[in-house]
């Protein structure tokens, strides 16, 4: 039955992305939590996600990658030194693959995190007439509805939660489709500063149509964040806001925004152990860090190729573990740490290039368009920000997420490079 039901929903998905391909990408960002629906094709897993994924990728191969080929090459020219950073992230990504003990289990981690996530930045680099960046960005905004309001009403009735994989104590934490709070953040933050534009123009009396609608999405995703009581998502979203009303000329109003954090943190001990890592929590970082470090330099190897996918666990943490001390994790907290565990050095020196180059491209668009602009730049600097105490790529929906957003930015520079030399 569970075979017959995926293979009618993949039948469907090649028809829909088939007869009208921009529909199709819209019900996959909707879709980017589906990754939580797991089942079995013979002997391999897959997600939900990655059937809606395969169909899009399956017709397009099919019926666009001959015309768009030439689209993305003459975006490769164009920005020949990100697509090299691009090419050294995956290949350093393939290298962390093949070279695991477990090769079978890598390259399912490799695929989902790294192989689909940039297949699907090419396709919309080459589909961008189609589904042009203000449609990625808006499809990223409905996509987040359905994960704010399960974790507000998860909040209001106490029901609703998804089975918890390690029995965390959530403590009245909402956790949304996921399975732990920190997720909602995680997913959330980088669209929610996306969605700031709009406030800004409804606040200037300037809105354009959907305005009202992506500020009611904007604050149904602050408030989800907020009853997640992740800090690090807190921060992230401050920061984020913090760029964008700076750039965007609300210098007195972002003044006076970090005058209340910092009488904030001196006033409330509990927020000042938390950012200042003197909670538990920051306790378990820097203790995860000091672990990574010191597997890092413990030899040239190690230094070079980190531990491996997915092996933390295995090459990092057990060593130390101890039950009682702390649980059992996956990641050491830090997304730079992160990828220099998981690809190597040559990983995380590519993908920090990467990170530098959206900056960049991100400064270039201010210069055009400052609403824009400002965004873009917010958004790169809250997934900084979170990346120093959690890890917001390393998942399904999250490594999808990173390259649309990239993919949208690309686009954006690129129109508005053209539209420069046109005038």
């Amino acid at each position: 039955m569970e075979f017959f039901l995926v293979a009618a929903f993949f039948a469907f998905f090649i028809c829909l992305a088939w007869v009208n391909f921009r529909y199709a990408v819209c019900l996959l960002l909707l879709l980017l939590p589906g990754y939580l629906i797991r089942f079995n094709l013979g002997p391999l897993p897959s997600t939900l996600l990655e059937i809606s994924f395969g169909s899009i990728a399956l017709v397009w191969l099919v019926r666009y990658f001959r015309s768009d080929w030439e689209v993305i090459k003459s975006f490769f020219l164009q920005y020949r030194a990100l697509f090299a950073l691009i090419f050294i992230f995956f290949f350093a990504s393939l290298i962390a693959a093949f070279a695991n003990p477990i090769p079978l289990k890598a390259l399912g981690i490799w695929r989902a995190y790294f192989l689909e996530p940039i297949i699907l930045f090419l396709i919309l680099i080459g589909r961008h007439k189609e589904i042009p960046p203000k449609d990625l960005l808006k499809f990223l905004a409905w996509s987040s509805v359905g994960v704010s309001l399960m974790a507000i009403i998860q909040k209001i009735t106490g029901h609703f939660y998804p089975p918890s994989l390690w029995d965390d104590q959530l403590f009245g934490r909402p956790t949304s489709f996921f399975t732990t709070p920190n997720a909602i953040g995680l997913y959330l933050v980088p669209i929610l500063i996306l969605l700031a534009p709009a406030a800004a123009r409804i606040i200037q009396k300037k809105r354009e149509p959907g305005d009202w609608w992506m500020m009611s999405i904007l604050l149904a995703g602050v408030l989800a964040v907020l009853l997640s009581f992740s800090q690090g998502a807190w921060a992230a979203i401050v920061a984020g806001l913090i760029v964008f009303g700076f750039l965007f000329g609300q210098r007195r109003l972002t003044a006076s925004v970090l005058v209340i954090i910092i009488f904030t943190l001196a006033l409330a001990p509990n927020i000042r152990n938390a950012f200042l890592f003197q909670d538990q929590a920051g306790q378990n970082r820097l203790t995860l860090w000091k672990y990574s470090t010191e597997y890092l330099t413990k030899t040239p190897t190690n230094f070079i190729l980190g531990s491996g996918l997915r092996r933390f666990f295995t090459e990092v943490q057990q060593p130390y573990y101890n039950v009682q001390e702390m649980e059992r994790l996956i990641y050491p907290h830090n997304i730079f740490l992160n990828f220099w565990l998981e690809t190597g050095l040559l990983g995380v020196l590519s993908f920090v290039g990467i990170l530098i180059y959206l900056f960049y491209l991100a400064a270039n668009i201010f210069k055009k368009n400052r609403l824009f602009g400002a965004a873009i730049a917010g958004a790169l600097t809250a997934f900084a920000v979170h990346g120093l105490v959690d890890v917001p790529y390393f998942k399904n929906d999250l490594a999808m997420i990173f390259w649309i957003i990239t993919a949208a930015i690309v686009i954006i520079a690129s129109n508005l490079s053209k539209e420069k030399t046109a005038s």
